[in-house]
């Protein structure tokens, strides 16, 4: 599977995670999550420029938050889950603790709507 489709693109997509959602937060973000349909994790990420003004920050810190999210793509549920800056991260440590809140709001997710959780493992398996 190419990562590239593993990603929350249209504006619907977010809007339903930001609806309904469980979260973890970390000092500098803040992740929501919900499951999905698609059998398979999927990423959204907001970082605005009130944050971090500098185009070249935003991008580093969507590239650090990508990776993390690559990383424990096997671990994760069949969430969607999009990651909102809250403050600025410590230079080094944009993604330190990310990967665990990623688990953590997943995990609260599927507790909450076990239907939907059973939904998409049963049609991973069959589709």
């Amino acid at each position: 599977m190419r990562f590239r489709d593993a990603r929350l693109t249209k504006p619907a997509e977010f809007d339903r995670v930001f609806a309904e959602n469980q979260r973890a937060r970390t000092d500098a973000y803040l992740v929501m999550a919900r499951p999905n349909q698609s059998g398979h994790p999927r990423l959204g990420l907001v970082v605005g420029k009130r944050i971090l003004p500098r185009a070249v920050d935003r991008n580093r810190v969507k590239r650090c938050a990508r990776e993390s999210f690559r990383q424990r793509f096997a671990e994760l549920p069949a969430c969607d889950f999009v990651v909102r800056l809250l403050a600025r991260p410590a230079p080094g440590k944009e993604v330190q603790a990310l990967a665990s809140a990623l688990y953590r709001a997943g995990r609260r997710a599927r507790e909450t709507w076990p239907e939907l959780a059973t939904i998409s493992t049963t049609q991973a398996s069959h589709g």
